[in-house]
């Protein structure tokens, strides 16, 4: 079987806006797992969200259990907790 070229959520009912996109964004791209806030602001597909919207989202999904926070020295990285994430599907290429 293929390796699957995009994951994709279905129906978690975010209340934050950015939250979708963030998940999304940080399962289907390994550089964007275990970053900080501003890091994320850096990747333009997260460029239309401000700092705050991202920061809301960040929190949103922590509290959710679907992203994992880990203190470093430089303050708080956030990464993807792929256990808690059930509902998504595998989309796969030509």
């Amino acid at each position: 079987m293929p390796n699957p070229t995009e994951i994709s959520l279905l129906n978690y009912n975010f209340e934050a806006k950015a939250c979708n996109e963030l998940l999304t964004a940080m399962l289907n791209h390994s550089d964007f797992d275990y970053v900080t806030v501003d890091e994320l602001r850096r990747y333009s597909e997260l460029s239309q969200f401000t700092f705050d919207e991202l920061r809301t989202a960040v929190y949103e999904l922590c509290k959710r259990g679907f992203l994992l926070v880990v203190q470093k020295s430089y303050g708080h990285v956030y990464a993807v907790n792929k256990l808690r994430i059930s509902n998504m599907e595998f989309v796969y290429g030509a």
